[in-house]
């Protein structure tokens, strides 16, 4: 991914969030799709009684997505900011040490020296606090990527109830088609996410 060469963590964390909120607004789609199918599911009586299971399914994953993908997007905010502070950490520090190269005084270079201890102690629990975030990110995008593989197979379980509801057919046939196209955008953006997430860790150095 070109687009992630030379770029600081917290604009790759930007971008990760940019991701969540197109994933976010696929949800809602599925979200849309359960709430018609539970309609059909209704109207249809016997004929769509096989039905009714695979549209709870639906609304809880939708559900169970956003939520997870909000607690996501908390996550990454935490990170940018974390990442911001570490640059301006680091800055600082390049600062301070260019100084005391320059400082023919002893006394004066190790008076600073002080306060770059301190600039390298601070860096190292923000890329800490970073790494830690990280982790937390590779799980409920775990999560996520967990619910998807059971939404595929449920895509198959649609298509074969759909084939038994007689005049509903259509319908359910298109909100299984919905189903699967929530299902592969959601599949594609956790992909690309966790890229960003891969080259976030690697930066985190831990």
């Amino acid at each position: 991914m070109a687009i992630l060469n030379n770029q600081p963590s917290f604009v790759i964390s930007a971008l990760l969030a940019g991701r969540l909120y197109r994933m976010l607004e696929v949800t809602k789609v599925m979200n849309i799709s359960s709430s018609n199918a539970k309609c059909i599911s209704i109207r249809g009586g016997d004929k769509t009684a096989g039905f009714k299971p695979i549209t709870d399914f639906i609304s809880d994953m939708a559900r169970d997505t956003i939520s997870i993908s909000l607690k996501i997007n908390a996550v990454a905010l935490q990170f940018s900011i974390t990442a911001v502070n570490e640059q301006r950490a680091s800055i600082a520090l390049a600062s301070f040490n260019n100084v005391i190269n320059k400082l023919e005084s002893h006394t004066k270079a190790k008076s600073l020296s002080t306060v770059t201890d301190s600039l390298n102690v601070k860096i190292s629990e923000l890329k800490t606090n970073q790494s830690k975030d990280c982790k937390h990110l590779a799980s409920l995008f775990d999560d996520i990527s967990q619910r998807i593989r059971a939404a595929k197979v449920i895509v198959t379980n649609s298509r074969t109830e759909a084939s038994r509801a007689g005049e509903y057919q259509t319908n359910l046939f298109a909100i299984a088609n919905d189903l699967e196209y929530c299902s592969d955008s959601i599949a594609d953006e956790i992909k690309v996410c966790k890229n960003y997430l891969a080259e976030l860790t690697k930066m985190t150095g831990k």
